[in-house]
């Protein structure tokens, strides 16, 4: 079995830096497992590593595709693997390093993604297409209530996703699901490569600061440049957008965070019609929308890793995987790149490797087994939750999507707040329906 080093952690935590450190130290390249960091150009948006910073070693995966193109995980997959066996075969140690969960799950793990019975079929229907959501979300609750009762009803990108399995496989995508999970509870969750995955950490308090500067930082160093260059090519017509409204950003290099958060912006200067104060109040407000969308990202990244990647890991023998503080970014010889290059040393020669959780205190907080269920059956017993009390702007009873959601609903203020407004007026009606009885 191949060995390989993977890298995973939040946006902006050093990734690139350590994926050049363990190459350089254990005569590796590295193979990108970023979905956006894949298109030409577009070096700022997409928070490539500089060509000066990489320090000579080789990167694969990156820098190859136009932007009007879209990227499948099941090509990522194909493509890493070619690398993976190309570069086992010379000698070199593969280092993965990306911030793309799904590509990351793909290639480390057999039986993760749904293998389309009849590969000619078409990617997109335009049948399909020419839809509106709600339409999409009714045929989807005739085919799949299960992944209909799954995705918010206003998630077109999934939904549609779910259709397509369906018409190109002939089966409910959740009837596939259940046998990947019944096929994973048999034999096992079965790894495709003896991984080694270092996670770099870094406390939210410290990070987010640090997230904050490198939007500034990017604004300052060529953003701009990019997204309007982007935007002349759409006017143009030599690059289009994969679908309208909010869709065109839920696909390929469209999702990249800064390309819509700054849309008002640029679509006020192309309008004309606002003085340089309102111009630089909505620049502002851009500014914030993209810093607080990246914190979001990040937050999320942590999530994915604790709720799916680590029941995973915690299911295979094949793969290991070591929680590095970067929180400290004075320490970071010490606590990052050392402790990864002894590790991974060892980890290339087959020696015994320190266990996880010893590597500190946040290591061992955050790498203890949580009761998180895996992803499969988190899809499967997916519940949407009706609240009674609540109301919609337009006095519709308020559905929540999910547990979690529903937990934080109920703990809230707003819903507390509705509680106890209809106490008032439960008792109102009890003393009117009183007093005209005595009358």
């Amino acid at each position: 079995m191949r060995r390989i080093a993977t890298i995973i952690g939040t946006t902006g935590v050093g990734k690139s830096q350590l994926g050049v450190e363990l190459s350089k130290a254990l005569r590796g390249q590295v193979i990108n497992a970023d979905s956006m960091q894949v298109y030409k150009g577009l070096d700022v948006i997409t928070n490539k590593m500089p060509i000066h910073e990489r320090q000579g070693v080789q990167h694969h995966l990156m820098d190859f595709l136009e932007p009007e193109e879209e990227y499948k995980v099941t090509e990522f997959k194909h493509d890493a693997t070619e690398c993976i066996e190309k570069l086992c075969a010379n000698q070199q140690f593969p280092v993965i390093v990306g911030g793309t969960n799904y590509y990351i799950q793909s290639l480390l793990w057999h039986n993760m993604l749904i293998k389309d019975q009849d590969p000619g079929s078409p990617e997109h229907s335009p049948e399909l297409d020419s839809l509106d959501t709600a339409e999409l979300h009714q045929q989807l609750e005739k085919i799949d209530p299960i992944m209909a009762n799954r995705w918010h009803p206003s998630d077109r990108r999934k939904i549609l996703r779910s259709l397509q399995i369906y018409y190109q496989t002939g089966r409910p995508q959740s009837e596939i699901i259940k046998e990947q999970q019944a096929e994973n509870e048999a034999k096992g969750v079965q790894a495709r490569f003896k991984s080694l995955v270092f996670w770099l950490y870094a406390d939210p308090l410290k990070l987010n600061p640090r997230l904050d500067e490198r939007v500034d930082k990017m604004i300052e160093t060529g953003l701009f440049d990019e997204i309007r260059s982007l935007r002349k090519r759409v006017v143009d017509g030599s690059v289009q957008l994969p679908g309208q409204d909010l869709e065109k950003y839920q696909r390929g290099l469209w999702q990249a965070i800064g390309y819509k958060e700054f849309d008002p912006y640029f679509a006020a200067i192309e309008e004309s019609d606002k003085s340089d104060q309102d111009l630089d109040k909505i620049k502002q407000e851009c500014t914030e929308r993209m810093k607080s969308a990246t914190r979001r990202y990040a937050k999320r990244q942590v999530q994915w890793i604790r709720n799916k990647l680590l029941p995973m890991v915690n299911k295979s023998d094949d793969v290991d995987i070591y929680l590095l503080d970067a929180t400290d970014l004075d320490a970071w010889d010490t606590n990052v790149r050392q402790n990864a290059i002894e590790i991974a040393q060892s980890f290339r020669k087959g020696q015994p490797l320190p266990i996880p959780t010893s590597l500190g205190s946040i290591a061992e907080s955050m790498l203890s087994p949580s009761t998180s269920i895996d992803s499969q059956t988190r899809i499967l017993t997916w519940q949407k939750h009706t609240c009674t009390v609540c109301r919609t702007n337009t006095g519709d009873p308020l559905v929540l999507h999910g547990d979690l959601q529903w937990q934080q609903h109920v703990a809230g203020r707003a819903h507390r707040k509705c509680l106890k407004r209809r106490k008032n007026d439960l008792e109102y009606a009890k003393r009117t329906k009183t007093q005209n009885a005595d009358e």
